[in-house]
């Protein structure tokens, strides 16, 4: 059973630091047993990055969207109306995380005395410390991940990764590399309950995250990545900034090079389809001139 100081020993030991600003994606049950549950990590972060350092987290929410996007839309007309009426509205203070997804830390560091949310109805970040309300406020509609989301003010900060128990699918700092990076498929769209009575269509929904891991060995090729063991978590610590610099490097010369292989993927296949006509039209404009 894993103790705060130990936690605190390993957390020092890949290299996170007082004054640090963090952005932590995290497998309780990779870390494993803790003393005092997920209080016991959160107490050891929080022992390390001291009183001038930031925790920001995912917080985000799937119970917003149109039913009528989801994987198993309703069948009919009627089941569709009455599942709009169904979806709740996005309240920063009081909608839950999609532990299901996300993991139950997020939703443990949300409800923490102090923590401020950002106030996007799908993808909000929750943060504790000298950094989060500048990292979480006046969170953008469109492009969530994009210009002036928690993930541009973090990396405006110059601030870090940690992967604990989790893979590079969880890296939600790469939704950022695509959007600087100006892949095609950046602008699709999502529609989101924003009123009681209206559906608003949020530009820039990022969607497949699987293929993410492809940054890895890159990434420890170019020594980017600190790696160690947290409780019983493997984890890895990285610059936010030299992650997503990495990740424009690799989209601008594969604009495909972050989605999945997953035949049947209902977001990448399209993706790769919006690649291949974008590719498409700028060779008909060079073979016009």
């Amino acid at each position: 059973m894993w103790t705060e100081d130990q936690l605190t020993d390993d957390l020092d030991r890949i290299g996170l630091g007082a004054g640090d600003s963090v952005l932590l994606h995290t497998s309780l049950r990779r870390v494993g047993r803790m003393q005092s549950g997920p209080e016991t990590l959160l107490n050891a972060i929080r022992e390390v990055l001291g009183t001038e350092g930031t925790l920001l987290v995912p917080t985000f929410t799937f119970a917003h969207s149109d039913p009528a996007g989801w994987h198993n839309p309703p069948k009919t007309l009627e089941a569709l109306v009455l599942a709009r009426e169904s979806i709740p509205l996005f309240n920063p203070d009081t909608s839950p995380t999609h532990t299901e997804w996300i993991g139950y830390f997020p939703e443990f560091v949300r409800k923490q005395p102090g923590a401020f949310r950002s106030s996007h109805p799908i993808v909000s970040f929750a943060a504790l410390g000298k950094n989060a309300e500048f990292l979480t406020r006046n969170a953008p509609f469109h492009f969530p991940l994009g210009e002036n989301s928690p993930l541009a003010r973090l990396h405006q900060i110059d601030g870090k990764i940690l992967l604990l128990g989790v893979s590079h699918k969880s890296n939600s700092s790469l939704h950022l590399a695509e959007f600087w990076a100006d892949v095609p498929y950046i602008n699709r769209s999502a529609t989101l309950k924003t009123t009681p009575d209206t559906w608003s269509v949020m530009k820039g929904s990022p969607e497949c995250s699987e293929g993410f891991v492809k940054i890895e060995p890159l990434a420890i090729q170019s020594r980017l990545v600190k790696r160690g063991v947290v409780g019983d978590a493997p984890s890895q610590l990285m610059s936010q900034r030299q992650l997503v610099s990495l990740g424009i490097s690799l989209l601008q010369g594969d604009s495909a090079g972050l989605l999945c292989d997953i035949p049947e993927c209902k977001w990448c296949v399209p993706a790769r389809k919006m690649l291949a006509l974008s590719q498409g039209a700028i060779s008909a404009e060079l073979d016009l001139e």
